[in-house]
């Protein structure tokens, strides 16, 4: 049996892609209606609900008329290489396009641009400011209407402005900036916009930096529901399609049940933890006490939930992150946290006048939500690895 296993087809760590991308139209064509209408756009959504999935499809399946280019910019450290990532993505995607390489001869040149090809362009000389360049660049494409548009899809801005402004407080508010004068200014705006998305979320790094968060709110927001009850059953459908673990209309209900929210990304890691142990086992049929036992092990293994908490440590200063991990910890161990709880923990950590700042912060990035007047985790999952990894808890 082990030799003609078919596992399914889907991933829970690398970015899906391919036949393991499942395809979300709604989304992907609500992104295009914004970008068409003018608007740059926030991918306004919690932590792996697949918001690298939907841009990477986007860069391989652009409408027409458009140019698309995706990066993951989270390594970049300073700000000049932020402005130079720019510059050159933007040269980049507009080398996609035939009728920019044979029409601006003259333009490439000035550019210092002597060699195209699949894997972007060769530049003689780099300019000895980047900004000045995008700008430049910015004001030249902008009225020409016989190239196509350009979308610079950013994975991970947060994480490089949250960054920068650890050492360069100047350096972030000058990217912010940048970026808002590059989305609305109407000589610079007309053939460029842009995409952001980020496993941190961007509303809390920018208000860190600036104190408020105007300069968002020129985006245009898509939001990453969770599949409905049917949308999430066509799902486990389409995952094990020809797969040897198979479901019944009753076993789907269950595993669905202990999951409660339908994103892939829960989805997937219990359908590989029940499919390990069955084809560990040897045996392809499954039972309820199968996908609870997956799930119990789900939990166990840190490495799938352990970065959520790391996260919060890492963009919080300890004060905030000692105040929302007891409300999570709360909330793991008592199932929900009510307004007078939250308030109450405010007061014993000084937060009274923004608490609600930073349910609003956990909402958004998707740790918790509010439910019949309470708050609650998004995820058994999520609960069960605050529990297990904060077993003691006074309340």
């Amino acid at each position: 049996m082990s030799n003609s296993w078919k596992n399914q087809h889907i991933v829970t760590g690398p970015v899906a892609k391919g036949g393991n991308f499942y395809h979300r139209d709604n989304i992907v064509e609500e992104i295009w209606d914004k970008l068409k209408s003018g608007y740059s756009v926030q991918l306004a959504a919690p932590r792996r609900v697949g918001k690298t999935s939907i841009m990477q499809y986007i860069e391989e399946k652009p409408a027409e008329n458009y140019k698309v280019i995706f990066q993951d910019i989270e390594g970049i450290e300073s700000v000049d290489e932020f402005y130079e990532r720019i510059y050159t993505m933007l040269l980049n995607c507009l080398n996609k396009t035939d009728k920019a390489k044979k029409g601006f001869g003259k333009f490439w040149k000035s550019k210092s641009v002597t060699k195209f090809g699949l894997e972007g362009i060769e530049l003689q000389s780099k300019p000895t400011d980047f900004l000045k360049a995008i700008n430049a660049f910015l004001a030249e494409i902008n009225d020409k209407q016989n190239i196509e548009n350009i979308i610079l899809l950013l994975d991970e801005l947060p994480i490089v402005l949250f960054k920068i402004n650890k050492t360069n407080n100047e350096g972030a508010i000058s990217i912010l900036e940048n970026l808002r004068r590059w989305r609305q200014q109407p000589e610079l705006n007309k053939k460029v916009k842009f995409v952001f998305a980020g496993s941190v979320g961007i509303h809390y790094v920018v208000e860190k930096i600036k104190k408020r968060n105007s300069d968002l709110n020129d985006l245009a927001k898509v939001h990453f529901e969770p599949l409905s009850d049917s949308e999430a059953h066509r799902y486990i459908d389409w995952a094990t399609y020809e797969a040897t673990v198979t479901y019944d209309a009753e076993l789907k209900q269950h595993l669905l049940n202990k999951i409660q929210y339908f994103v892939p990304y829960f989805i997937n890691l219990l359908l590989e933890e029940i499919n390990s142990q069955a084809k560990k086992a040897n045996n392809p049929k499954i039972t309820t006490q199968s996908i609870d036992t997956a799930f119990d092990m789900v939990v166990k293994n840190n490495d799938y939930f352990k970065d959520w908490k790391k996260r919060l440590q890492d963009y919080m200063p300890s004060p905030d992150f000692d105040f929302v991990n007891e409300i999570l910890t709360h909330t793991a161990h008592e199932e929900y946290i009510s307004l007078q709880e939250i308030y109450d923990k405010a007061v014993k950590h000084e937060k009274t006048t923004d608490y609600m700042e930073f349910i609003d912060d956990l909402i958004k990035d998707g740790y918790i939500i509010e439910f019949e007047s309470n708050y609650r985790f998004i995820s058994p999952f999520l609960s069960a690895f605050w529990k297990k990894n904060n077993p003691i808890y006074n309340s």
